[in-house]
């Protein structure tokens, strides 16, 4: 079975954003290649997330670095990745 792999212009992507491009960590949700809603609390972005990707039905994928890999979100995980 092939690994799915991210649509980037309709799935839903949340970029850990931290460091010194930003003052405080960020956690930034996309659909597709329009920002939907930066937030603070990571419970509150993945929840976002989940219901934008249920409503679009799509999948979410996360990424904590913006040259790294995203990572698929388990549809029945509101928490976030294993390293969050």
């Amino acid at each position: 079975m092939p690994t799915a792999q991210p649509d980037l212009d309709r799935d839903v992507i949340v970029q850990h954003v931290t460091g010194s491009s930003a003052p405080v960590d960020r956690w930034v949700v996309f659909l597709g290649r329009e920002q939907r809603v930066s937030l603070e609390d990571q419970h509150r972005a993945m929840v976002f997330a989940r219901l934008l990707a249920d409503l679009q039905q799509r999948r979410v994928w996360i990424c904590h670095d913006p040259a790294g890999e995203l990572r698929p979100l388990d549809a029945r995980e509101l928490r976030g990745c294993s390293c969050c």
